[in-house]
């Protein structure tokens, strides 16, 4: 799903919304079409925008229709019309970011991200590029990630780990004016760090093996020296390193793992 009604709308912000004095027919309506879809009118904006475009051609007309089905989750509707925009205009802005959000809404965030880094890097100080590409790799985040039957998210993989650090990164570093995604960002490189501290699982096994360990080496290495016997001081050594590493590979756990092992049987849909 979209993060936000702001990603439908947002991108009209590129667009004038002052009427010619000598507008025609076509983009008074037009514009009276802009101002319903921006109130969240959507009926009166769809009549609006096939008037419009039933007297004339332009692509702007098509991204107000597409923006209607995207507001009302009708994603390919919405994508062929954004797509009509695109070959009357390829280069459209406006029906480029609805084609981004399109495939967001689809759950297929992370395809818009390369269209949406390279038109910032056409446009670097736009802060409406800067929204949206912002707002997809929040999307990006949550998609990924593996959800529970009631809709927690959870991260259940190394790969899920390196994907949110990616986005929560790249969000604070856009240096958005949107107070609702500069604080997920923040919540999400928290959750990362959170998600990477290691420990012991279960902890007291562990310890007791540990010391249990460290106590047989050691007393190899005591008994082959009062042996004077080199071969079984080698054999305490490594013999107690070996068996340490498996403690340590076995029991040793980042907090990621510890809580998707525990929350495994719970997870109604599996992330990337």
């Amino acid at each position: 799903m979209l993060r936000a009604w702001q990603d439908v709308i947002c991108k009209w912000r590129l667009a004038s919304d002052e009427v010619p004095d000598e507008a025609s027919d076509a983009q008074r309506r037009f514009h009276t079409a802009r101002s319903a879809l921006l109130r969240g009118q959507l009926d009166e904006a769809l009549t609006g925008f096939e008037r419009a475009a039933e007297l004339r051609e332009h692509p702007h007309d098509q991204v107000g229709i597409g923006d209607v089905h995207l507001a009302r989750g009708r994603w390919q509707l919405a994508a062929e019309c954004y797509r009509r925009a695109l070959d009357a205009d390829g280069a459209d802005l406006l029906a480029l970011l609805g084609m981004s959000q399109v495939w967001v809404a689809q759950g297929d965030a992370a395809r818009a991200v390369p269209d949406l880094e390279r038109l910032l890097a056409e446009r670097p100080d736009d802060p409406v590029v800067r929204y949206y590409l912002a707002s997809t790799w929040c999307s990006v985040a949550e998609q990924c990630r593996s959800q529970t039957a009631d809709e927690v998210l959870v991260i259940t993989s190394e790969h899920q780990l390196r994907i949110c650090d990616r986005a929560a990164r790249r969000i604070l570093s856009l240096g958005v004016d949107d107070d609702e995604l500069v604080r997920g960002a923040r919540r999400l490189a928290a959750e990362v760090a959170a998600s990477r501290r290691w420990s012991w699982a279960p902890e007291g096994i562990a310890v007791s093996l540990a010391v249990l360990v460290m106590s047989l080496g050691l007393t190899m290495v005591v008994a082959g020296g009062a042996l004077n016997s080199v071969g079984l001081v080698v054999s305490g050594v490594v013999l107690g390193g070996a068996m340490l590493l498996l403690i340590v590979l076995r029991f040793r756990r980042q907090a990621w793992q510890q809580r998707a092992e525990s929350m495994a049987p719970s997870i109604a849909k599996p992330g990337v």
